[in-house]
C-alpha cells in the first residue's frame, strides 16, 4: 500500500466532480480495470459500506490505459492509473473512484524507481487503485484473500478521504511497508484517532463499530 500527495491532480479532480455535501451520503464507485477478480468486487463494496457508511456502485469495466504501461517491468504504473481515472471517469454520481484490478501495478518508492504495490491512494484526491496481484500469492484461502482485499481497498480509500499513514500497530491505515504480513496483522478497522478525523467529513456516515460483512454469494 502506498500514498501520494499531488496538489495539482487533486485540484483537477475537484474541478471534474462536485465535493460531497454535508448531511448527504457520498458515493464510492468501483471501477474494474483490465483483468480483475469479479468475485471480489461485491466483497470490496460491502467492506466500503461497512467501514465508511457510504453508497457504493460498480461501474462497467475498462481496459487498462495504454498510458500506464511500463514495458521494462511488464506492468502498469499506479500513478498513471489514477490520472486516467480522474481524466476519463466523469460520472457525476461518483464522489470517489476505486480502480480495481488483478494485474500488477507499481510506483516509485524512495530510491526504488519501480516498486510493486498493493495499491495507491491520493490524499485528498478523488481516486485510488487496488491490485489483488500480490494478495493471493502463496495459495491463500479464498477467505484470506477476501479479507486482504477489503483491508487494502478501505486503506486506499482512507487516503482519498484525507488520512495519512498511521503509526499505530493494527490500525487499518498503518503503512504495509511492502509486506502482506502487515495487512494480515491489521484489524480491518481504524484506530479511534483515525476514525475521529473522518467522523465530521462530508458525505460519510461512519458506523460506531466496524462489522466484517458476510461473504458475498458466489
Amino acid at each position: 500500500m502506498d500514498v501520494r500527495v499531488t496538489i495539482a491532480a487533486a485540484a483537477a479532480a475537484a474541478l471534474s466532480v462536485a465535493a460531497p455535501v454535508a448531511g448527504k451520503t457520498g458515493t464510492a464507485c468501483l471501477v474494474p480495470l483490465g483483468r480483475h477478480d469479479r468475485s471480489l468486487l461485491a466483497d470490496a463494496a460491502a467492506g466500503i459500506r461497512a467501514l465508511y457508511g457510504v453508497e457504493v456502485r460498480t461501474l462497467p469495466g475498462r481496459a487498462m490505459p495504454a498510458s500506464a504501461w511500463y514495458a521494462p517491468r511488464g506492468r502498469h504504473r499506479a500513478e498513471r492509473l489514477l490520472e486516467a481515472l480522474d481524466r476519463d471517469v466523469a460520472d457525476p454520481g461518483c464522489d470517489w473512484l476505486v480502480g480495481f484490478t488483478s494485474q500488477d501495478v507499481s510506483t516509485t518508492k524512495g530510491e526504488a524507481r519501480d516498486w510493486g504495490v498493493f495499491g495507491l491512494g491520493e490524499i485528498g484526491g478523488r481516486s485510488c487503485v487496488v491490485s489483488t496481484f500480490r494478495l493471493a500469492r502463496g495459495g491463500q484461502s479464498a477467505a484470506r484473500v477476501r479479507e486482504r482485499t477489503i483491508k487494502v481497498v478501505n486503506h486506499e480509500l482512507g487516503h482519498v478521504l484525507g488520512l495519512p499513514h498511521c503509526p499505530r500497530a493494527g490500525c487499518l491505515m498503518q503503512d504495509a511497508a511492502g509486506t502482506v504480513r502487515t495487512v494480515d496483522g491489521e484489524s480491518g478497522s481504524m484506530c479511534e484517532a483515525c476514525r475521529d478525523r473522518l467522523r465530521r467529513s462530508p458525505g460519510l456516515s461512519i458506523p460506531e463499530r466496524f462489522e466484517w460483512p458476510a461473504p458475498a454469494s458466489p
